[in-house]
Formats: structure tokens, C-alpha cells, sequence
């Protein structure tokens, strides 16, 4: 049975866990890495963030004290640009030292998936590339989505 902890909670222990070497399993919440992570649906399984890489998903404190999952745009030495996969805003300046952990696989449809996995590889660099016109694709998939719908409800209404 899964239990719902606050990050502000969780996190003393997350941090020690990660730090020591080890690994950690989270269920993800809010909308901002919607395609790929689902609110309270997906899991993430989290490792030390010892190399930060373009289209990396990391865990990292804001210094409001927000804990965010975000995917990384764009890396330099001393700190990464970040952005949801459902947004388009860049987040710049997210230091190193507020890199909690990064993703190694996640929930889908049931499985696992590596974040070292090809296929996945190619949905991070497409998704990174429609950056600018996000909502315009988002949009086009959600108007294909109700066609397909709505063509699936005619043929099942037919004798």
C-alpha cells in the first residue's frame, strides 16, 4: 500500500538515501511532465545526479523550497536550464548544488521504462525540439485523440 508523504517530510531521508549511493522510488505529482509522467500515477526511480546530460529528468530543490521534477534543456558547469514537458518556459540558473537526484526509469502503461532506453531516447529529443510549439503540438495530439475517439464510439454503435 503506497503512503502519501509530503516531500518537505520525505526529503531528509530521500537526500540520505541518494547521497549514500542508493536508490529511490517516487510517485509523481502535478501536471508539469505530462506526457510522459502521469499525476499520482507514475513512478520515478530516482539515483545520484553524478552526471547531468541534456534531456536528463532531475530532482531539484527551488530556493523557495519547491521540490520540482523537470527535464534538463540545456547544461553548463555550474547550473542547468530546466523545463516540464508540458511547458515551454525555461527555467534558467538551477545551481548543481540544488540537484537532489535524476531519473533512471519510470512508469509506463504498466512497466518500467530505462531512461537509457533508444526509443525513449528519441521521444526526450523530440519533445526537447517542439520546445517552441509544445502547445501547438499538445494540441493537435488532444484534437486527434477526441476524433479517434469519437470514430471508435460510430463503429461500436454500428449492428
Amino acid at each position: 500500500m503506497d503512503r502519501i508523504i509530503s516531500m518537505a517530510d520525505l526529503s531528509p531521508l530521500l537526500e540520505e538515501v541518494i547521497c549514500s549511493g542508493g536508490q529511490a522510488e517516487l510517485t509523481a505529482t502535478g501536471r508539469s511532465m505530462r506526457p510522459m509522467l502521469w499525476d499520482g500515477k507514475s513512478k520515478v526511480r530516482l539515483a545520484p545526479a553524478e552526471c547531468l546530460r541534456r534531456g536528463d529528468v532531475i530532482l531539484y530543490r527551488r530556493p523557495s523550497g519547491a521540490y520540482v521534477l523537470h527535464r534538463i534543456t540545456a547544461v553548463t558547469e555550474t547550473s542547468c536550464t530546466c523545463c516540464g514537458d508540458a511547458q515551454c518556459i525555461l527555467e534558467q540558473g538551477v545551481g548543481r548544488d540544488c540537484v537532489i537526484a535524476k531519473a533512471l526509469a519510470f512508469t509506463w502503461r504498466g512497466g518500467w521504462v530505462e531512461c537509457a532506453n533508444p526509443v525513449y531516447g528519441l521521444y526526450w529529443r523530440f519533445w526537447l525540439a517542439v520546445r517552441p510549439v509544445r502547445r501547438l503540438v499538445s494540441g493537435v495530439y488532444r484534437r486527434l485523440r477526441r476524433i479517434v475517439g469519437r470514430r471508435k464510439d460510430r463503429v461500436s454503435d454500428l449492428p
